[in-house]
C-alpha cells in the first residue's frame, strides 16, 4: 500500500538525480498542457446572443454620436428590436444581426477545430512523451528522447486515446462539476499505461487505469492537495520555484504515483 509521504520521497529523489533534464521537460510538460487546455473558454457571448433571441428580446449597447451641426453635442443613440411585436422589427436590423451571428459561429467552430487540432495532434504526444519521460527517471536517469516516442510509433493510436479520453471526461463533467473530476481521477493514469503498452486500445487503457485507481482517487486528491503549499510559493517567487523545483517535482511524483500503485514499489 502505497503512502504519500513515500510517493513524493521516491519523485523527489529521482528528479534529483537528473536535475536540469527534469526542469527542462517539466517545462515542455507545463507548455503542453498550458496549450492543450487553452482555446476551449470562448463562445459565451454567442450563447448569450441566442439565449437573448430565445427569449424574444435583443438589446443593443448603448453608443455616443458626436453631432458636429449641434455645438458637438453628445448624444445617446440606443435601440431595442422586440422580436413579440412585429411591428417594432427592422427587417434590415434582423438581417444584419442574424448575418453577424452566422458569422460569428462560423469564426469560433472554425478557431475551435484549430484549436483541438493542435491540441491533439501535437501538444498531447509531448504531454504522453513528458509523461514516460518522468516515468523512466524514476528507475534511471531517463534520456530527452523519451519526449518524442509518441511521434515514433503508434501515433494514431495515442492521439485517438487521448481524444476519447477527455471526450468521456467531457460528457460526465456535463451533469455537474464533480463526476467529471472523479471520471479525470479514475482516468489519471491512462498516459502511464499507454507509455508503456503504445498499442493498446483506448477501452483497455481506460479500464486498466480505473482498476488501479479503484479505491485511490481520493489519496491521489489528497496527494495533489499537499502541494498546495508549494504552489503558493511558486506564486510569491514570480514563478521561479515553480520552474525549478515545484514543476518537475510534482510531475516526477505523479509518475511515481503509478508506479507505487501499478507495482507496489515504494521510495527507499
Amino acid at each position: 500500500m502505497w503512502t504519500r509521504k513515500s510517493v513524493k520521497q521516491k519523485g523527489k529523489k529521482a528528479f534529483f538525480g537528473n536535475f536540469w533534464k527534469c526542469v527542462l521537460v517539466a517545462i515542455i510538460l507545463s507548455i503542453a498542457v498550458g496549450a492543450a487546455s487553452s482555446g476551449f473558454s470562448g463562445g459565451t457571448s454567442i450563447s448569450q446572443t441566442f439565449q437573448n433571441i430565445y427569449s424574444g428580446r435583443v438589446t443593443s449597447e448603448s453608443s455616443t454620436v458626436s453631432d458636429d451641426d449641434s455645438d458637438n453635442d453628445s448624444h445617446q443613440v440606443t435601440f431595442d428590436i422586440d422580436l413579440s411585436d412585429p411591428n417594432s422589427v427592422d427587417q434590415d436590423d434582423v438581417n444584419l444581426f442574424i448575418g453577424i451571428v452566422v458569422v460569428g459561429t462560423i469564426i469560433y467552430i472554425i478557431i475551435t477545430a484549430f484549436a483541438l487540432a493542435f491540441k491533439y495532434f501535437l501538444m498531447i504526444p509531448f504531454e504522453y512523451g513528458c509523461r514516460k519521460f518522468f516515468r523512466k527517471n524514476l528507475d534511471e536517469p531517463a534520456k530527452l528522447s523519451n519526449i518524442v516516442y509518441v511521434f515514433d510509433s503508434h501515433y494514431k493510436n495515442i492521439v485517438k486515446t487521448a481524444f476519447l479520453t477527455d471526450l468521456f471526461v467531457w460528457l460526465w463533467s456535463l451533469l455537474f462539476i464533480v463526476p467529471g473530476i472523479i471520471k479525470a481521477y479514475q482516468y489519471r493514469l491512462v498516459p502511464y499505461i499507454m507509455s508503456e503498452n503504445p498499442n493498446m486500445n483506448f477501452k483497455d487503457a481506460q479500464a486498466e487505469s480505473a482498476r488501479l485507481m479503484q479505491g485511490n482517487k481520493w489519496k491521489s486528491f489528497v496527494l495533489d492537495l499537499s502541494f498546495i503549499g508549494w504552489d503558493i510559493l511558486s506564486l510569491l517567487t514570480w514563478g521561479t520555484l515553480e520552474i525549478f523545483f515545484v514543476g518537475p517535482y510534482k510531475a516526477s511524483a505523479d509518475a511515481a504515483l503509478y508506479e507505487s500503485i501499478k507495482y507496489g514499489i515504494d521510495a527507499k
